[in-house]
């Protein structure tokens, strides 16, 4: 189960403890020393002069208002601000609130000083800083006004630390994107996407056009764009694209709602613009390493499907091309041109796929289409040719789908029943629209038999998905010494192509090719 990252845990007590023992130790000191002051000069410091005597009680008093004013700052920050306020909003309270107050406290602590101790006039003091603070004031204007600003921004807050902002400049390529991390008297601190940290004076951020990616909700929606060419249909380019970003949708970075979308975007000269747009968590990962993550999905899958994006080109027709006008209707790819892409046709020969494509049967499914279901028999393997399936398993007693695996371009499923026999041990459902080709399991049986590199593959891939289905209902976790089971498998197999070439008469496997 994953952890509300929302909801921090309770600051233990003696952590809190920590944090008040030295400023309640001092003013203990100063107020017991104040109280006893005359019995501790007459016991032990009986022959003083008059002198130390006054510094004595002019420090003690001194001390007093000092170490109350320390002990109330502290007080304040721990419970106030740290603790209340930080508990509500669940962020980290800005530095510039916190000496705010310490500023106020120890201000009127040494009004205390002087109006008790020195017995001082506080509105004479009050007119002669009057003076100095213009003085001061002209002389530090730009630091004021960042100061002045920043205590506007907080006010305002239209950023907390932790929130995801970009900085307009003048031109697009110089925007900053960067994490807050802290805002205090001068400047604010962004955390960029390459670690490094940018400081921008407070006057800065308060004169710029801010975006705030986490505001007013904190999911930040990201656009990339695409373009193939006019050859590839519509509903084909829709299909591969919406596979490829579905695949990455984790709910903790990339979100299923709000659901990503394909568009078709803006037309050019060279091809359609597609828009493939989906929204991110910018908490767990910023947006240009979505950005990454997406584009490389999107280009593993059109690279699968036999396509790449378009590009600015010059084509010459010397001859009316039939062939050429029919791509742009044609919504189906052909076996031929992805099979080659298949990890399991790699390992066979010419022969053996020859064999296979006369048995091949294409089929389309929609989006929330069940392909089979945990429990039937069927004899069939299946190779997804494009667009992205998920395989699922009903808890028991209940409707609730538990997610085993994604199925995405080039992989293959159904080995259960056709290397053994068994009913389905899950069920498949389209997550987008898509293609598969599917093959008899008498002809793969056949083939395999023949090829044992080709059964090898077939049972490693059954033992991976029972144990992703094993993972998945125990909440089991991979353990470290994957790669010593991975060898043990290969043994599996080695076993089984024997035990396929010479099958068991009481084995119901046992076919007459």
């Amino acid at each position: 189960m994953k952890m509300d990252s929302s909801k921090k845990p309770l600051v233990p007590f003696w952590r809190i403890g920590k944090r008040l023992v030295l400023p309640s130790f001092i003013f203990c000191f100063f107020f017991f020393f104040l109280m006893s002051k005359d019995e501790l000069v007459e016991k032990f410091l009986g022959n003083v002069s008059s002198v130390v005597e006054s510094g004595l009680a002019y420090g003690s008093q001194i001390g007093m208002w000092l170490s109350g004013a320390f002990l109330v700052q502290r007080l304040i920050t721990v419970f106030f601000w740290d603790g209340l306020l930080a508990g509500i909003s669940g962020r980290p309270v800005p530095r510039l609130p916190k000496d705010v107050t310490a500023m106020i406290l120890f201000g009127v602590a040494v009004m205390g000083v002087l109006a008790t101790v020195f017995e001082q006039s506080i509105t004479g003091i009050w007119a002669t800083s009057g003076v100095f603070g213009i003085v001061v004031g002209i002389a530090l204007r730009n630091v004021i006004l960042d100061v002045f600003i920043g205590l506007s921004m907080h006010v305002e807050q239209p950023f907390r630390i932790g929130d995801w902002v970009m900085v307009h400049q003048n031109r697009r390529e110089t925007h900053i994107i960067g994490q807050v991390i802290e805002i205090n008297w001068r400047t604010t601190r962004l955390k960029t996407t390459e670690k490094n940290m940018i400081v921008v004076p407070n006057s800065r951020m308060g004169e710029a056009i801010l975006t705030n990616y986490m505001k007013p909700k904190p999911h930040f929606r990201v656009d990339l764009e695409f373009v193939l060419d006019y050859s590839v249909p519509p509903n084909r380019a829709i299909r591969i694209l919406t596979a490829a970003i579905h695949s990455l949708v984790d709910d903790f970075k990339f979100l299923s709602a709000p659901e990503p979308e394909i568009r078709l975007h803006k037309s050019f000269n060279h091809g359609q613009g597609y828009e493939v747009r989906y929204f991110i968590l910018p908490v767990n990962i910023s947006p240009n390493e979505s950005k990454h993550i997406a584009g490389k999905s999107i280009l593993e899958h059109l690279i699968q499907a036999g396509l790449t994006p378009s590009v600015s080109k010059e084509k010459i027709l010397l001859e009316k091309d039939i062939n050429y006008a029919k791509a742009a209707t044609d919504d189906q790819p052909e076996p031929s041109l992805v099979v080659a892409n298949f990890d399991l046709f790699a390992v066979m020969t010419d022969e053996e796929i020859s064999m296979l494509k006369q048995s091949e049967k294409k089929m389309e499914i929609s989006a929330g289409e069940v392909l089979y279901e945990e429990g039937i028999e069927e004899d069939v393997l299946y190779l997804v040719a494009e667009g992205l399936l998920r395989s699922y398993y009903l808890l028991d007693g209940s409707d609730e789908e538990k997610k085993i695996d994604h199925l995405s371009v080039g992989m293959h499923l159904g080995e259960d029943c056709v290397m053994g026999r068994q009913m389905r041990s899950s069920s498949v459902r389209a997550v987008s629209d898509a293609v598969l080709i599917g093959y008899p399991g008498s002809i793969v049986r056949k083939i395999a038999k023949g090829n044992g590199r080709l059964l090898a593959l077939l049972n490693q891939n059954l033992s991976l998905r029972r144990d992703k289905i094993k993972q998945s209902k125990w909440q089991l976790k991979p353990k470290k010494g994957a790669k010593k089971k991975s060898k043990t498998s290969v043994k599996e197999t080695i076993q089984t192509f024997f035990s396929d070439l010479f099958p068991d008469s009481n084995s119901p496997k046992t076919e007459t090719s």
